[in-house]
């Protein structure tokens, strides 16, 4: 196959969906097809053309860290399309809410496959602008703007193919008149060898070089940010550690260059309640696996996900979970399985599961055993390449 796949942002940004993209190219190359991103040059500083994991990259205007510029980056990106049209059979674009556009652009003036990937909810529908979970007050879609959401989807609509991560995105793409044989659900894959469990000695000397405690450790990684339910984790945390002094709280991650940052309200809130000894804030890292395969338990009370790469992450180093049960969690979270699924900001629930679980620890080690198998199997980055190879050779002979 010949991809070219087209993403907002892209290593050395880091985050879940430039994670996978960084994992899922790299693999589709070991597999020995031709694939090359286009993204944006979000620093400039990174190169205009170079190669990650042997995959070439090229980045296009503009640079900056501005909310417009996801918007500005739409026409260059047609243009390099175009001009690398003769390197490629299939767009696969992540993000469809803009990039798309000139994604079926292209596509259709120059007789290529496109494929859409939904990358969170809410993208084909338009809900993401006026129900996301990160507004204090939900909007109301102005017949304008609903106007403009319908005109953009007769055009993607046309589209070949329509990936979702989760089976929520699945299900928005039939309430929005994609035909069923237009859809394909793949969950997103992760490095089963890199996060794996540690165990014994190993595990001991990790925690000593990295200064996580000899104690039980609950765990949370990715950004901290609003619609995360990091408030909500730690009112629950002051709840738990009353009486005690054997667990303690990692927070893996940071919240800096986001506008939904809620970084500083998070360290105001421990230092307020003296909590500053039973959490730590790592701050960004590269070494997440590390810090996960130290914990015992991984905690993600987010309000709104379309799939959680962190818990597939937790999960293959072995971590019993607990988990929001809202949108795309479910298909990694199984209740009972490898974790509990809660309702989303209920306190009671929360300390009783995890109460319970910590008193049955050997429960918690058969979830952390299953947890691990269903990744691998699952969600092991070379079997998520080829359902996406395949996917894409089915629409070639359709």
């Amino acid at each position: 196959m010949k991809i070219c796949y087209l993403i907002s942002a892209f290593y050395p940004v880091v985050g879940g969906g430039e994670t996978h993209a960084r994992l899922l190219c790299a693999e589709m190359k070991k597999q020995g097809h031709d694939v090359f991103v286009i993204t944006r040059r979000t620093k400039a500083d990174f190169r205009k053309e170079d190669k990650v994991d042997g995959v070439k990259v090229y980045r296009v205007p503009p640079s900056g860290s501005h909310r417009l510029d996801k918007y500005l980056m739409l026409v260059p990106a047609f243009f390099m399309m175009i001009k690398m049209r003769a390197s490629y059979d299939v767009i696969l674009v992540s993000g469809l809410r803009l990039l798309g556009i000139p994604a079926m652009l292209v596509a259709k003036m120059y007789g290529k496959k496109c494929v859409l990937r939904g990358a969170s909810c809410g993208e084909l529908s338009g809900a993401f602008i006026w129900d996301s979970p990160h507004l204090a007050q939900k909007k109301k879609p102005s017949p304008i703007l609903k106007m403009l959401i319908a005109m953009r989807n007769k055009l993607l609509l046309k589209a070949d193919g329509f990936l979702g991560i989760s089976g929520v995105i699945g299900d928005e793409y039939r309430e929005c008149g994609v035909p069923e044989k237009k859809i394909m659900v793949i969950n997103n894959g992760t490095d089963t060898e890199k996060y794996s469990p540690v165990t014994g000695e190993a595990r001991k000397q990790l925690r000593f070089n990295l200064g996580v405690p000899d104690k039980t450790v609950f765990a949370y990684s990715g950004k901290l940010n609003k619609g995360k339910g990091l408030a909500f984790l730690l009112q629950i945390w002051k709840k738990l550690i009353e009486g005690r002094d054997d667990i303690h709280l990692l927070l893996i991650g940071s919240g800096r260059d986001s506008f939904l940052s809620c970084e500083k309200e998070l360290w105001d809130f421990v230092l307020k309640n003296d909590l500053n000894d039973t959490v730590t804030f790592t701050d960004y890292v590269e070494n997440v696996h590390e810090f996960l395969q130290c914990s015992d338990y991984f905690v993600f009370p987010s309000e709104n996900e379309s799939l959680s790469n962190a818990l597939i992450e937790a999960l293959a180093c072995g971590l019993p979970c607990f988990a929001s049960d809202v949108g795309g969690i479910p298909d990694t979270v199984k209740d009972g399985l490898n974790g509990r699924l809660l309702p989303m900001r209920n306190e009671d629930e929360w300390l009783k599961a995890i109460r319970e679980v910590m008193d049955g620890k050997d429960r918690a080690k058969k979830w952390g055993e299953q947890g691990r198998a269903r990744v691998v199997k699952h969600n092991g980055m070379a079997n998520v390449a080829k359902q996406h190879v395949k996917f894409f050779k089915k629409l070639e002979t359709a």
